[in-house]
């Protein structure tokens, strides 16, 4: 991979922005983690949100075919923010976060001559103090994002088992699928 230059990116303020606005989807390994780390049933953590509830394309490999319709598995949220957010904006499972959280608010492009691209996306607005700029460790913002891109393949293709499965049940079902 070709050198990078360090640049300029967000620094997280707490506003918690990120962990009340987006639906979070998680892969069968951030279920993992957060199990293993925080000792809660799989059913307690993550619920089924149907295609209506998230801006995500209709051929993405994250939609799960139930009898009754297309669901992606994401974090529960309470109180409209995130289970794992505490009174203080902070995350009680920071250590065992999904890959989505961990590379949030950027995108990590490469070329085809191994040069890359950190975009930042949507940052939100929440009316709480702005974010700031800061040096952002690039090597782990890249070996994140190279986890997460490997945590999606593997468990997009999960969901194509499962979607091209004949008999398919319901959520518990396909919690036992991935191995729940």
């Amino acid at each position: 991979m070709k050198k990078r230059e360090k640049k300029s990116y967000v620094k997280c303020v707490r506003c918690g922005g990120c962990c009340r606005v987006p639906v979070v989807p998680v892969t069968h390994r951030d279920l993992e983690r957060l199990v293993k780390f925080t000792g809660t049933a799989p059913n307690a953590i993550v619920r089924f949100c149907p295609f209506s509830e998230m801006e995500y394309d209709s051929d993405s490999g994250l939609w799960i075919k139930f009898r009754y319709g297309k669901h992606a598995m994401v974090l529960r949220k309470r109180s409209e923010k995130c289970i794992f957010q505490t009174p203080m904006r902070s995350c009680s499972a920071y250590e065992a976060r999904p890959q989505t959280c961990r590379t949030f608010p950027y995108s990590v492009d490469t070329d085809d001559s191994e040069n890359v691209e950190i975009n930042l996306n949507e940052v939100f607005d929440c009316n709480a103090a702005p974010c700031e700029e800061s040096d952002v460790d690039i090597d782990t913002l890249l070996s994140d994002s190279l986890n997460e891109t490997c945590e999606d393949a593997e468990y997009h293709n999960l969901v194509k088992r499962w979607n091209k499965s004949e008999n398919k049940g319901g959520t518990a079902d396909f919690l036992k699928f991935i191995g729940f």
